[in-house]
């Protein structure tokens, strides 16, 4: 299994009650036109999770997997929607 959280410039390592594992299923039978898929698993750490999510990129015959930056939530504050202007 996984070991060490998938950032590369983080040094944490594998605790199982923390941080998130991702599973990708990607497919690498696209090129054949089969329906052969791959199955890689990336652990991030809990402060890495909040901060980014695995995405893969296919380019020609070239499959990576990156960390993307997590999109900040809309803000859910309803107070701020009822704001009045005099």
């Amino acid at each position: 299994m996984v070991g060490k959280c998938a950032n590369s410039w983080c040094p944490t390592t594998r605790h199982y009650h923390e941080g998130k594992l991702f599973r990708l299923d990607i497919d690498v039978g696209y090129r054949s036109g089969g329906n052969e898929l791959k199955t890689e698993y990336i652990w991030l750490c809990a402060r890495c999770a909040q901060e980014m999510h695995p995405k893969v990129e296919v380019s020609g015959n070239t499959v990576r997997v990156r960390l993307s930056k997590n999109e900040p939530m809309p803000s859910t504050d309803t107070d701020a929607s009822r704001e009045r202007v005099n």
